[in-house]
């Protein structure tokens, strides 16, 4: 971790960002060529037609290379189940392999809407991808009830029977998965995942540990297009990040206010807060839209607070999934939530937990806000102006909270 026990790490620097111009060198016309792949079930609604193509050629630069790295092809051939992917669920699973593609370690994670809904990593070794997938499939059962589900190991046929068993949700009915996306599948499973599961649709990919993700990786001239109403396209670069490990994080932020007092982050995280602030802060570049906040603790997503329109009410959004998925594994009804803080759930979902924030607090609210649900450390990339009193809000409440130095908005 950077500085680890040097206390003052000036990071003022950081608000100038927001401030100042950071042009490219785009040109005035762009071309690009785009190959068809094939065409689609349906677009994003089933009343919208759609195809799907690989970007080939950028400003005469060849792309294909690495637009064939997330090539998707659909399993099934025999014409049954729901007929192939629709555009939603090729968003889904070109989304969750940009969130895998931060993690070594066996990974699973669901996505809803282009959104991170379920999520669990490997911290031991002797997690199975069996495990993972149900501590990535509980931490959300209502919102992961037909989700997408991705993978960045071989689907292994302990998993895929998991994957199919069916699990009891009272109201909700049974569990099931809409779709499935993994590198390979072992001899085996795609027969058991077509015959007791006739509509799920399989998807595969490949050379995760090939694709761009930090600072410094080629992204081959690929850019990052988004469409606006009235027929403009916004055109950017792709997202990289700086943050390739713990040591990456500034775990002694430090501002100085005009009176020239110095106001630093008081304590370095844990071994273990800083493995589950790099894991949040991954989910979070990719898997969230902004505001967006993610809780994490052990590897596995707590909740998540995603596309509110400000910073507090994205902690707020994310500590009530938390507990309303903690009292439903406790059976405590809702109109019971109120007695929370008076013991009603044994599990407090939060506590051991941390947090990470897309952009930064612009107010110490959002610090008040975790240390009341017991959450000691988060990472966020500092620029407020109120950078000083979220700092003493952070120190007042025993709370570690790194510089990630960057922002990692997805508007959408």
């Amino acid at each position: 971790m950077k500085n680890a026990g040097i206390r003052g790490t000036d990071i003022s620097r950081f608000k100038r960002q927001y401030r100042e111009r950071n042009e490219g060198e785009f040109p005035d016309e762009l071309i690009i060529r785009l190959q068809k792949d094939w065409d689609l079930k349906y677009g994003e609604n089933p009343n919208q037609h759609a195809a799907v193509y690989t970007v080939s050629e950028i400003a005469g630069k060849d792309a294909a290379t690495i637009a064939q790295l997330t090539k998707l092809q659909s399993v099934r051939s025999d014409g049954k189940g729901k007929g192939g992917l629709s555009l939603t669920n090729l968003m889904d699973i070109t989304r969750a392999v940009d969130v895998l593609k931060y993690f070594e370690g066996k990974t699973a994670v669901i996505m809803k809407h282009a959104i991170v809904s379920g999520f669990a990593t490997q911290t031991k070794d002797e997690q199975t991808l069996a495990a993972l997938y149900r501590l990535a499939r509980d931490s959300d059962r209502r919102s992961n009830f037909g989700g997408t589900v991705a993978f960045n190991a071989p689907l292994d046929m302990a998993t895929a029977e998991a994957l199919h068993k069916l699990y009891q949700l009272g109201v909700q009915g049974h569990f099931f998965v809409d779709v499935i996306a993994a590198p390979s599948y072992e001899d085996g499973v795609v027969g058991l995942l077509e015959r007791d599961s006739p509509n799920v649709r399989i998807a595969g990919f490949s050379a995760l540990d090939i694709l761009p993700k930090f600072y410094g990786d080629s992204t081959l001239g690929l850019l990052s297009f988004k469409e606006m109403p009235t027929g403009r396209i916004g055109v950017q670069d792709v997202y990289l990040t700086s943050i390739r490990s713990v040591d990456d994080l500034i775990t002694d932020p430090m501002v100085i206010d005009r009176e020239g007092t110095r106001h630093v982050i008081g304590r370095d995280p844990t071994p273990a807060e800083a493995r589950d602030l790099l894991t949040a802060w991954y989910i979070n570049i990719a898997g969230a839209r902004s505001n967006g906040i993610v809780f994490v603790k052990d590897g596995v997503l707590v909740a998540m607070g995603s596309g509110q329109v400000e910073r507090v009410g994205a902690v707020e959004q994310a500590i009530m999934k938390g507990y309303a998925t903690a009292a439903e594994r406790a059976g405590v009804p809702w109109n019971r939530l109120r007695g929370v803080a008076g013991g009603v759930l044994s599990e407090q979902p939060f506590e051991g937990a941390v947090c990470s924030s897309d952009g930064f607090f612009p107010n110490p609210d959002s610090v008040e806000t975790l240390a009341l649900v017991g959450v000691k450390a988060a990472v966020q990339p500092y620029g407020s102006i109120m950078d000083a009193a979220v700092i003493d809000a952070a120190n007042q409440h025993g709370m570690t909270m790194p510089a990630a130095g960057e922002r990692c908005f997805g508007h959408f």
